[in-house]
């Protein structure tokens, strides 16, 4: 027994992976095969970590310095919407230029087009108006026609005969024939030049957005803490303010938890902090992220790939 085993413990240690077990074993990709490949969808589980706290810059990332709100419920530092708003005003500014030169040039092509075809029904009125004598037919071009094949047949044995094509018709046959020479390539067509918004579009809404509809809002701090580790609380409740529902009132600028709102707020339209009256167009619903539970947001990532075919 001893000796068996000393004779098998060699083969077994020399012995390779049996061959289904290889990657290359079938003939196509697996669907792990071709993940692991980079090709496809890719998700991935987005943590806590990956979520932005309440009371930072949706652009800058950081905490919002003179935080400002727009109408889709997303806080801004003032300084980062303002140079965002800038800088897409010149762009629609360029856009708006190209699209009016486009405009320009359609225009006077429908001039000049209209201008031919006045001129060639001009001069097809005055072809009808010439002389009958020039209307009738040739009677010697029946004879070209029928004898074209005989004037250039070659009159004698080893004569190169001539070629009865037009240059034009030379030309269409080379181009049908020897597409890839440089004069014969197409040239791209001119792209269209769509119209500009007449607004620059907010970064997350995609909707039109003005300076006023940015509303200034202030944040009760948390006792404790400061700078950019400043935490901030509910003004109706004193509760910290993570990733729950909150509510801001653009007309008296007091930020509560939505079930505050719901509860003390909604029901009399007024305010429980400043006792002002308030109408359901007042409330701004804040953005937030979530956690990373999945009952509170969007925790997948998806980047989209190629997708490869077997």
């Amino acid at each position: 027994q001893a000796l068996q085993q000393s004779l098998a413990s060699p083969l077994t240690a020399t012995m390779g992976r049996r061959h289904a077990l290889n990657n290359t074993a079938k003939s196509y990709f697996t669907s792990w095969e071709k993940k692991e490949a980079g090709y496809g969808t890719k998700t991935a589980r987005v943590g806590t970590d990956s979520k932005l706290p309440f009371g930072h810059c949706r652009l800058g990332l950081q905490r919002a310095v003179d935080p400002v709100v727009s109408p889709s419920g997303h806080i801004y530092s003032k300084e980062a919407i303002y140079e965002y708003l800038l800088a897409k005003q010149e762009e629609l500014a360029k856009m708006r230029a190209a699209w009016e030169k486009e405009q320009q040039e359609k225009a006077t092509g429908e001039v000049v087009k209209a201008s031919q075809e006045e001129q060639a029904k001009i001069q097809k009125f005055i072809q009808n108006q010439e002389s009958v004598s020039r209307k009738r037919k040739n009677p010697s071009d029946d004879k070209k026609e029928v004898m074209k094949k005989f004037l250039y047949a070659p009159k004698k044995a080893g004569e190169i005969m001539q070629d009865p094509k037009s240059k034009e018709e030379k030309q269409q046959d080379l181009q049908r024939t020897s597409f890839w020479l440089p004069e014969f390539t197409p040239s791209a067509k001119k792209q269209k030049v769509e119209a500009p918004p007449k607004r620059p579009p907010s970064p997350f809404s995609r909707k039109p957005l003005r300076l006023k509809d940015l509303v200034p809002i202030k944040l009760k701090v948390l006792e404790g803490t400061s700078g950019r580790e400043a935490k901030f609380v509910c003004q109706v409740s004193g509760k910290q303010i993570t990733y729950q529902d909150t509510v801001f009132l653009r007309n008296t600028g007091v930020v509560m938890l939505k079930k505050c709102y719901d509860e003390l707020a909604k029901p009399t339209m007024t305010c429980p902090v400043t006792g002002k009256k308030f109408k359901k167009k007042h409330a701004i619903l804040i953005k937030s992220d979530g956690t990373g539970f999945a009952s509170t947001g969007n925790v997948i990532a998806k980047a989209w790939s190629e997708a490869l075919m077997n």
